[in-house]
C-alpha cells in the first residue's frame, strides 16, 4: 500500500491518495481537486475506487463535484449525503473492503458531530478531530469534552506507533502525541491526575 499526501491550498487542508498492490486509488477529503491530484491519480492508480469523507465542512469536500465529473467513484461518509451527493454510509466500528484495503471508521464526534476517523492498516486519517499537538476546535466546551472523551476511547487506545495523517498540519503518530499533545494532556491530568503511559 502507498499513501501520497497532497497540500490543498483551499482551506490549507491535507488531501491524500491511497492505493493498493492492484493500483486500486481511494481519496481521502478532496478539498481541491487541482492538476497535481489527479497526475497523481492517473500515474499510480489503474481505476479510482473510493472517495472517504471525514467529516462535510467545506475544506474537507470542496473538490468532491470536480472529482465525480471526472470519475465514476463511490463516495463514503458518516451521513447519508453530502450537499447532494449521495453516500454510502459507515457506521461507528465498522470495517469495509474497498479494492484490497480494509477500512475501519470511528465515530469521534465533537468538532462536528459526522467526523470519523478511518484506520487503515497501522494509519489513521484523522480529519480535523486531531493533529500535530493539538485537537479540533469546537464550538462549545461540552462538544470539546465530548471530542477528547471520543479520542481517549478510541484513537489513544491504538498501537503507540499508529502513524496519524491529519486534515490539517504534519503527520505525527500516537506516541508522540501522547508526550505532547497539550489539549490531550491536560484533559488526561485533570481526570486521572496522571499523564499517558507511553509504551
Amino acid at each position: 500500500m502507498r499513501i501520497i499526501p497532497h497540500f490543498s491550498a483551499e482551506g490549507l487542508s491535507n488531501v491524500y491518495l491511497i492505493v493498493d498492490d492492484d493500483g486500486n486509488g481511494i481519496i481521502i477529503d478532496p478539498g481541491q481537486v487541482d492538476r497535481e491530484i489527479l497526475e497523481f491519480i492517473e500515474h499510480f492508480c489503474t481505476r479510482l475506487a473510493a472517495v472517504l469523507i471525514t467529516h462535510r465542512h467545506e475544506s474537507h469536500t470542496a473538490g468532491l463535484g470536480t472529482l465525480l465529473k471526472i470519475y465514476d467513484v463511490d463516495v463514503y461518509a458518516y451521513g447519508k449525503s453530502i450537499g447532494s451527493i449521495e453516500t454510502i454510509q459507515f457506521s461507528d466500528g465498522e470495517t469495509k473492503r474497498i479494492g484490497n484495503i480494509d477500512v475501519k471508521a470511528l465515530l469521534v464526534p465533537g468538532h462536528s458531530m459526522d467526523s470519523l476517523v478511518y484506520s487503515i492498516d497501522g494509519a489513521i486519517f484523522t480529519g480535523d478531530t486531531i493533529s500535530s499537538g493539538s485537537v479540533a476546535m469546537t464550538d462549545s466546551f461540552v462538544e470539546k469534552e465530548l471530542l477528547i472523551k471520543s479520542l481517549e476511547e478510541k484513537v489513544m487506545t491504538l498501537d503507540d506507533n499508529t502513524l496519524i495523517f491529519p486534515g490539517h498540519g504534519a503527520p505525527s503518530k500516537i506516541r508522540i502525541e501522547k508526550m505532547l499533545n497539550q489539549d490531550m494532556l491536560e484533559s488526561e491530568a485533570s481526570t486521572t491526575g496522571k499523564a499517558y503511559r507511553v509504551h
